[in-house]
This record gives C-alpha cells, sequence and structure tokens, in this order.
C-alpha cells in the first residue's frame, strides 16, 4: 500500500521537523523534499524500491514524489525535516525532471556540526538559518548521488498531483487526468488505484480537505463559503466528508481550535 500526503504537497515555504523514537512510516509520498537524520539506533529505508540501512550519524535526502518507508529498530531516535522547494530554489531547478541514484548521504564533519546545531537541535531556526542548513543539506547530498531523467511513472505522478494541488477547488473529475495524460479513462482509473491505493474521488476529497482547514484556521469566514471555496459541491458533502475523515463535524472543529 503507497499513500499520498496532500498536506505534504501543497502550498509554498512549507516547513515542519521533527524527533520520532520508534514510529514506523508505512510506503507514502508526496510534493516536498525529506531529510532524515538517524540520531541513535538504527532505521531501515525503502525508497524507490531500493533498501538501506541508516545508522546513528547518517543522513537521507528523498526528492520530491520518491515513495519512502521508514522502519526503525529498537532503541531508535530519528529526526525528519520535510521542506518544501522554496527554500532550495536552485537545488529545485537542478532536480526538476530527475531522479538520483541514491538517497544515503554523509556530510563533512563541519557541515554535520553546522546541521546539529542550527537545525537537527533549533526549535525554531529563523528563515536565513533555515535556507543555509537545507542548502548545505542539498550540497552534500549531490556530492553522494548522480541524477539521471525520471521515469515515466514517477511523471505521471508528477502530472496528476500537480494538476490537483492546482485545480482541487474546481469542478474536476478522474476525464480531466485522463485527457492530461493522454490514456483511456479506464486504464488511468486502474492506474490511479494502483499507484495511490484509492480513488480519485477520495484523493480529490483529501485535497479539498486541506484547502478547508486552512482556511477554518487562518480566516473567519462561514464554514459553507469554506466548503464552496475549496471546491466541495455542498454544505452537506463537506460536512460528510470532513466527519468522516477527522471524526468530527466541520464546526466541532472549529470549536475545539
Amino acid at each position: 500500500m503507497v499513500f499520498h500526503q496532500p498536506h505534504n504537497s501543497m502550498g509554498n515555504y512549507n516547513y515542519n521537523a521533527r524527533v520520532y523514537t520508534e514510529e514506523i512510516w508505512q510506503h507514502h509520498f508526496h510534493k516536498n523534499l525529506e531529510l532524515i537524520c538517524v540520531l541513535s539506533g538504527e532505521v531501515r529505508c525503502e525508497v524507490t524500491n531500493r533498501k538501506y540501512l541508516l545508522k546513528s550519524g547518517d543522513f537521507g535526502l528523498c526528492l520530491p514524489y520518491d515513495v519512502h518507508a521508514y522502519t526503525p529498530g529498537k532503541n531508535t531516535k530519528y529526526y525528519v525535516c520535510v521542506f518544501s522547494a522554496d527554500y532550495v530554489r536552485l537545488f529545485e531547478k537542478q532536480i526538476k525532471g530527475k531522479n538520483a541514484n541514491g538517497f544515503v548521504f554523509t556530510p563533512s564533519e563541519s557541515i554535520k556540526d553546522y546541521l546539529y546545531t542550527n537545525l537537527i537541535n533549533s526549535e525554531s531556526p529563523s528563515v536565513y538559518t533555515l535556507k543555509s542548513c537545507l542548502y548545505a543539506v542539498c550540497g552534500e547530498f549531490l556530492k553522494n548521488v548522480t541524477l539521471s531523467d525520471n521515469k515515466d511513472r514517477k511523471q505521471s505522478i508528477i502530472a496528476i498531483t500537480e494538476y490537483l494541488e492546482k485545480n482541487h477547488t474546481h469542478d474536476i473529475g478522474l476525464k480531466n487526468i485522463a485527457e492530461l495524460l493522454g490514456y483511456d479513462y479506464n486504464y488511468v482509473s486502474r492506474y490511479f488505484h494502483s499507484v495511490f491505493d484509492m480513488s480519485f474521488a477520495e484523493l480529490l476529497g483529501a485535497y479539498r480537505l486541506e484547502t478547508a482547514i486552512k482556511l477554518m484556521d487562518e480566516t473567519d469566514k462561514k464554514i459553507a463559503d469554506i466548503a464552496f471555496e475549496s471546491g466541495f459541491g455542498s454544505v452537506r458533502t463537506f460536512n460528510y466528508t470532513f466527519k468522516k475523515h477527522f471524526g468530527i463535524s466541520p464546526k466541532e472543529y472549529r470549536k475545539n481550535t
């Protein structure tokens, strides 16, 4: 099973980081880049069908849309930082349309010390410090890998998710994806299930919920206005989808935040 994380695929200047202990992450992908550093113990990683064993002090970097999974060992602590490419525009241009032949990289001791001090052990680095750290990560990564052109499958995933990011608030359907890719509708339907392990309607709903949550958190707009602005056809559909996904209604969510 592979699942897509819409919240790590939408918006600009996204950054979130935390330390995990023994949490397992099943196969997933997203638009943002993802840095992992093992602080203690070891983590078995699978990235684009390749298996790696990261031990204490090892780093890894997942490129946009790389399918990845983490399985930590006992008594393991590992740091994960997910960030959008806005922070590293030059690197974004360099990797556009490319795959990396590896995932693991080893920073120089001076860079490693800088990252531990200013990124990994820092609760809230300034935007300037954050950019310098992330560029350091990308620079060290490129020293350890080579880049090659994307495969067709990844290109299709990118096209689908970017289309959804831009158009999920509009009235769209799977036929739009079929036209985008230039494939038969039935083929695209089967392909969608094989890649995303969910229907198009479910993934579209997930994108719309992400937009709705952001509007609920950042604005005082009415629930009905948020429902339509997020792309839902009716308030009833919005309420049903929201409660099915989060276990509470939009009104209850707003009361609790």
